[in-house]
């Protein structure tokens, strides 16, 4: 007979049920709680690396008996996917930009506006911790998900197969677009036709001409190799694609005191660790980017003037209308926050 001991507990099983109580299986079987940390984007992305220095942090924890593990790529599902198995119990945190939570909390889109948020990355940090952007997070609690922190994964750049540096540059294209309809708006607004679909299909649908035209963050677009497909990136920096670490709030409540602040320290760090692999990963893509004879476009002011005209005001717009008093009051909240930090 062998004796697994675990502090306060001790389990007795034969020999061969122990043979069968490996890897992952056996972790559980030893650990309190089980915390699965799933994304959709591959191994090695910045929002990958932190999300697996939460689960060491996690695994190591001295006061949280607790067997973490990361799983990218969309393995437990695409987007959709995994918020649901979050909600049901069957996915204990997820990864995603605030776009995919926009389905079941509207206000959530205020994340998505484009040319809104400060272009300076201090910045825009310090205002991620403000009490203005805690109250647009907490916003998810009614569906049972606790939005814990937005980690910053880089600024938008839009690519396609030809310069874009102006709203007419964009007519007529079609591109990739999340499912938010605030950034619909935004790529109406500019005269793309948006074509929804999950993100692992983004690549093939770029090769094939299916659609012409994406946005996300350099970091995004080189562990995609949208690059292999695409011949100009245009840095317009006009959105940000920042991550929410969201749990069950039901799972999180069901945690120990110690646990939880095990976790919530854990995230915290991972917020800095996001923010360092995305400007250590940036680095590396813009270099691999001009080695592959891609076209880099940097915008003038006035023309990212131009490009903030034709989208925001009819994105803030559609955000009051669709959210009424509530998202005016957190829309306000958030601006007077901007304006008190510059």
């Amino acid at each position: 007979m062998t004796i697994l001991k675990k502090a306060h507990r001790v389990a007795v099983i034969s020999a061969s049920a122990l043979a069968i109580l490996t890897g992952p299986v056996a972790s559980a079987f030893a650990q309190d709680f089980t915390l699965k940390i799933a994304h959709v984007v591959p191994q090695g992305d910045p929002r990958d690396t932190a999300a697996r220095h939460v689960a060491d942090m996690m695994n190591k924890s001295e006061s949280c008996s607790i067997d973490a593990t990361v799983y990218p790529s969309g393995q437990l599902g695409q987007t959709t996917d995994l918020i649901e198995g979050m909600q049901i119990g069957s996915v204990e945190a997820v990864v995603l930009p605030a776009s995919f939570l926009v389905g079941f909390q509207p206000l959530m889109g205020l994340l998505d506006f484009p040319y809104f948020w400060p272009t300076n990355v201090e910045t825009l940090l310090k205002l991620h911790e403000s009490d203005a952007v805690r109250k647009l997070l907490d916003s998810t609690e009614s569906n049972g998900v606790y939005s814990m922190a937005v980690w910053h994964t880089g600024y938008k750049q839009w690519t396609g197969n030809a310069a874009l540096m102006a709203p007419k540059d964009y007519a007529g294209l079609r591109s990739r677009v999340m499912p938010s309809e605030i950034l619909i708006k935004q790529q109406e607004a500019l005269g793309l036709t948006p074509v929804d679909m999950p993100f692992a299909e983004t690549y093939s649908a770029l090769q094939s001409g299916a659609i012409d035209a994406q946005e996300n963050p350099v970091p995004t677009i080189y562990s995609m190799q949208f690059q292999e497909v695409q011949s100009d990136l245009m840095m317009t920096n006009h959105g940000n694609l920042d991550q929410i670490f969201m749990v069950s709030r039901k799972w999180y409540d069901g945690l120990t005191e110690d646990c939880r602040t095990a976790l919530n320290d854990a995230v915290e760090e991972g917020r800095q660790v996001v923010v360092d692999e995305t400007r250590r990963v940036e680095k590396k893509a813009m270099a691999a980017f001009e080695t592959q004879g891609i076209k880099i476009h940097t915008l003038t002011d006035d023309q990212i003037a131009v490009l903030r005209e034709a989208t925001l005001p009819p994105v803030r717009a559609l955000f009051i209308e669709k959210n009424g008093e509530r998202g005016e009051e957190i829309l306000s909240l958030i601006e007077a926050e901007m304006s008190t930090g510059k």
